[in-house]
């Protein structure tokens, strides 16, 4: 430690040591989990930021355990302790948090919060700090409230600031000692967030307009793009939402926690906002296609609230839940070109990701490290480790009556239809849809596929073989 910056260095913690705002993911974390709460502390706010915030930790909302720690920051700290430099926590969150961020880490001497009805904050943290360090402190924050306690510091350090916050340090004459710049969210973060690689998933719907043989058709092709782009919109926007539910769970998810919401490079309430954008763009350029399409992507956004919400939750039903969404996206590709909807597919395609979403389910739960379980159950599931032999079960099961909903149809109806110059070569396309499905459950079984089945697909050379034989194999039907 250089003796240059010998004396006590306080630190603050959201948007400073934790990536996060407390209160903003805690105002968040209500409003999805039980937004009666909401309601019920709506007095609170004419009391400002310290009411709400008093409100939010008594009903256990600010979880200090589940905040993003400045990992860059937090070394720092460390490096500068061992070094044998006192550090010191004040913060605005309330006491009880500002305890608990203190016995997590270890390494503050003393841990000060809001309390009592006195938000340490501002220039009532920049008293309390020269009354407790007359002989000087070197102070770490970022934000817009930090300024004043910054004027008064020895020394500052600067962490996760904005520009104009930076400009404003640089300018009130105290050193700075350390600067850590915000991250910055690159390109493949966005697409990252808003899940752009899992539009993938929501060309289901073209497949009617495949089925169907319209792909001559020009304007139906435009008008199931255009679909695709609405309904892409409200995707993106519902997946942040249920990010933001599944803070937590992901946080101590190995691959989930390196999501831009659940690492804190992308703030709870902004991601909000960002995600109730997409959704009401997506539902306006969904309800100018036909009020049939408006009204499939309201209820697509109902399904998938409910379960982002709770129904994630209910074991077995969740993967029922998400087997729909997939159909719903059939369903919705076949309103948006005025054709009838076969049984055949709808069943087929239903059979078919109920299976892949409980092969997801599986390998959540042969996964998930004990810190991801909660009272044997795995964090944000309603599944324990010995559902492992039913989830197996199940999903080879659907994935075996989804091939044989495909032969049925082969015997039953593609013969008798005008659709195919030569149906038998549809045999084919169910014995290479097995060989799919058999690939599929091997891994699975294995624990060697990734946490999701249908992406998986689009990164695996070997599904896209089989891929180009079935769009062969059904060239040759229907030439």
């Amino acid at each position: 430690m250089s003796e240059r910056w010998s004396c006590p260095l306080v630190v603050e913690l959201d948007g400073t040591l934790s990536k996060a705002d407390s209160i903003a993911e805690g105002i968040v974390t209500m409003l999805l989990r039980r937004p009666s709460d909401f309601l019920g502390i709506l007095a609170a706010f004419a009391k400002g930021r310290r009411g709400v915030a008093e409100q939010l930790t008594r009903l256990g909302y600010v979880d200090a355990e589940a905040l993003p720690i400045r990992r860059d920051f937090l070394d720092y700290l460390e490096r500068e302790r061992a070094n044998g430099r006192e550090l010191h926590l004040a913060t605005s969150a309330m006491q009880p948090v500002a305890d608990a961020m203190a016995a997590r880490l270890g390494i503050f001497g003393s841990a000060r919060g809001s309390e009592n009805g006195v938000e340490l904050r501002g220039d009532a943290k920049l008293h309390h700090l020269q009354q407790r360090f007359p002989d000087g402190f070197s102070y770490a924050g970022g934000g817009a409230d930090d300024i004043p306690v910054w004027r008064g510091a020895t020394s500052i350090v600067v962490v996760g600031a904005s520009p104009a916050t930076q400009r404003t340090a640089e300018r009130l004459g105290p050193p700075i000692e350390r600067e850590f710049p915000a991250p910055r969210r690159s390109l493949r973060d966005w697409i990252r967030a808003l899940r752009l690689h899992q539009w993938s998933k929501n060309l289901l719907l073209f497949v009617p307009l495949l089925l169907a043989h319209k792909y001559n058709d020009l304007a139906a092709f435009e008008q199931v793009v255009a679909g695709f782009i609405a309904f892409g919109c409200v995707a993106s926007g519902t997946y942040l939402i249920n990010d933001l539910s599944d803070l937590k769970a992901d946080r101590a998810h190995p691959t989930k926690r390196f999501r831009l919401v659940a690492r804190g490079d992308l703030g709870a309430m902004p991601a909000l906002l960002l995600a109730l954008a997409l959704i009401a763009g997506g539902l306006i350029g969904g309800a100018a296609l036909g009020l049939a399409f408006g009204g499939l992507l309201v209820f697509y956004v109902a399904m998938t609230l409910a379960y982002s919400l709770h129904l994630k939750t209910v074991p077995i039903f969740d993967a029922f839940i998400l087997g729909s969404l997939y159909t719903l996206r059939v369903l919705m590709g076949s309103v948006l070109i005025h054709v009838t909807n076969s049984p055949w597919l709808l069943s087929f395609t239903m059979f078919s990701f109920f299976s892949l979403s409980m092969a997801k389910r599986h390998l959540e739960i042969v996964r998930a490290p004990e810190a991801a379980r909660v009272g044997g159950k795995i964090a944000g599931r309603g599944y324990v480790e010995s559902d492992a032999p039913l989830t197996l079960s199940f999903g080879v099961s659907s994935s075996l009556c989804a091939i044989l909903i495909l032969f049925f149809y082969v015997t039953n109806d593609a013969y008798s239809t005008n659709l195919y110059a030569h149906p038998h070569w549809l045999w084919l396309i169910a014995v290479w849809v097995f060989l799919w499905f058999a690939r599929i459950w091997l891994l699975t079984h294995r624990g060697e596929l990734n946490d999701d089945p249908v992406l998986f697909a689009v990164r695996d050379p070997l599904s896209y073989v089989l891929g180009l034989l079935i769009a062969g194999t059904f060239v040759m039907a229907v030439l």
